[in-house]
């Protein structure tokens, strides 16, 4: 009789008993899983050993398992128990939930508490949990209160409410509201065991104001989360985020997504997100009319001096916000851009200029340091802000005082002011920025040239008026500045002066070249 030895090893042997109540043969290079939630995978009872077998003394190297069953431990588990591991979860979970970011009803895939059984088995045995990671990437798992499903792979994941392992957080009761509210996905805790190393480290916590922003963004891209004009709401979740030190290093991400959402309270009163736009805030004694014009052009945003961000941060540098003075609003955006206002806007803003505006700001403009006075006393002068009789607007220094005669003889030359702007109060402030009061001695040379070569009507009556105007400026010094020698000598030599008709006194000799004009020395 021929003696048979004892095998050292059951591979080759058909003496494995797999939870399909099937006896196979022990092959090393397919291990079966050693696991007590083999119901969990009624598609691949195969892969597994029977339940009543656990019971034994068996050796766990010749199976898929491992001894020792702490969350961190990874000795004895071996790198093909990955791959045995996705052919069980490839044959046990609907495909749709493979590779999928989110599944929206997790009810069409999971009946009854299986979704909450697979969770134990997830958690509880040392394969599975060893794999977790990588199972929740490939595989919508994550259970949401609101019945979808979530893998790691999605930007937006549900947000932790509380751990199992600390206390509730009722200061944040009021901001987890609020987030409901707007769509912001929870994690089912009844179902997922937040305290999962991998769960908790990658889902986002309410405690973590930073975490939770960067998911608002993603929330964000999915779906609207602005809120209405004077919701309480808003303040809450602005509340709650000015816990994050916008200011710090670590902060300096948290600022750019901020930004990204709608909830910056602009000069309209509107909500929005200041995304890579330039933003400032809108300075006090600035006149909105025209605005939404200017800024449109400008792609800039203004934000309100009182808005939603100043419960957010202390400074609004903070969220690289720059704060302009009103003279800097004036010279860098409305003056470029007062072709866009409509008339009835330019005559406001020119309004609020002269009262309240231009005082104080032309008394600083001689102050050192005061650049920024100083530059808009120069711009206020040079932009074209009045519209004349030729529908083309100009700066004030093109129009005329109304008063002076020579000035109105002459509107060829000297444009006059719309109606609107011949009272007291316009023509002194002109005056400040501009206006000519009155000509100056290169307009005087100018007209008397005119006079001489005939270029002008009722040439009378034009050289009577510039020669009074000449006459009265060289008498009353106070008023007008001293003519030039070069101006009075220049002058004395133009024939704009027109000579009386003496031709009805006969004896009075004619000139031997007669002329009907004479210059102010004299001579025809």
């Amino acid at each position: 009789e021929k003696q048979m030895e004892f095998p050292s090893s059951p591979f080759g042997c058909p003496l494995l008993l797999t939870a399909d109540s099937m006896l196979r043969v022990f092959d090393e290079k397919s291990k079966v899983f050693a696991s007590e939630y083999s119901e969990n995978f009624q598609s691949s009872l195969e892969k597994f050993l029977r339940h009543d077998m656990l019971e034994l003394n068996y050796v766990k190297t010749y199976f898929l398992t491992t001894e020792d069953s702490t969350e961190d431990s990874t000795e004895d588990i071996t790198e093909d128990s990955k791959e045995a591991l996705c052919s069980v979860l490839n044959d046990e979970m609907p495909e749709e939930l493979c590779g999928c970011e989110v599944v929206v009803q997790a009810s069409q895939y999971f009946v009854g508490d299986r979704l909450k059984k697979l969770w134990v088995c997830l958690r509880s045995d040392p394969i599975f949990r060893h794999h977790l990671p990588f199972i929740l990437e490939n595989w919508a798992l994550l259970l949401t209160e609101g019945n979808e499903l979530y893998s790691l792979k999605s930007p937006l994941l549900p947000l932790i409410s509380v751990l199992h392992s600390e206390s509730t957080y009722p200061q944040y009761s009021a901001v987890i509201e609020v987030l409901k509210r707007l769509g912001m996905p929870f994690l089912n805790q009844a179902v997922v065991e937040a305290d999962q190393k991998c769960v908790k480290g990658r889902c986002p916590h309410i405690t973590s104001c930073q975490e939770t922003l960067l998911n608002l963004v993603h929330l964000h891209t999915k779906i609207d989360i602005s809120f209405k004009q004077g919701d309480p709401s808003l303040d809450t979740l602005i509340g709650y985020l000015s816990e994050i030190h916008f200011r710090s290093c670590e902060g300096h991400q948290s600022v750019t997504r901020i930004r990204q959402l709608p909830f910056f309270e602009d000069v309209n009163g509107q909500l929005t997100a200041l995304g890579d736009k330039k933003t400032f805030v809108w300075p006090y004694n600035v006149d909105d009319s025209g605005h939404d014009r200017w800024m449109k052009t400008e792609n800039v945003i203004f934000l309100k001096m009182q808005g939603s961000w100043k419960k957010l941060v202390s400074s609004p540098s903070d969220l690289r916000v720059e704060e302009l003075s009103s003279e800097d609003v004036y010279v860098k955006f409305i003056f470029p851009h007062f072709k866009l206002l409509s008339k009835e806007e330019r005559y406001k803003q020119l309004q609020h200029i002269r009262d309240i505006l231009f005082s104080p700001i032309k008394a600083r403009s001689g102050m050192i340091g005061e650049s920024s006075a100083r530059n808009f006393v120069n711009a206020l002068k040079n932009v074209p802000c009045i519209e004349g009789d030729d529908a083309i607007l100009r700066p004030v220094s093109d129009f005329c005082n109304p008063k002076d005669l020579v000035l109105k003889a002459f509107p060829h030359y000297f444009h006059k002011l719309p109606n609107d702007f011949i009272y007291v109060g316009w023509i002194k402030f002109f005056s400040k920025i501009g206006l000519k009061k009155f000509p100056t001695e290169r307009d005087l040379l100018m007209l008397c040239r005119d006079v001489a070569d005939g270029k002008v009507n009722d040439l009378r009556a034009i050289s009577s008026l510039l020669l009074d105007n000449i006459l009265n400026r060289l008498t009353d010094k106070h008023f007008f500045p001293e003519f030039s020698s070069y101006f009075l000598s220049k002058v004395s030599e133009i024939p704009f002066v027109l000579a009386a008709n003496l031709s009805h006194l006969t004896w009075v000799l004619p000139a031997a070249s007669p002329s009907k004009y004479i210059s102010i020395d004299g001579e025809q």
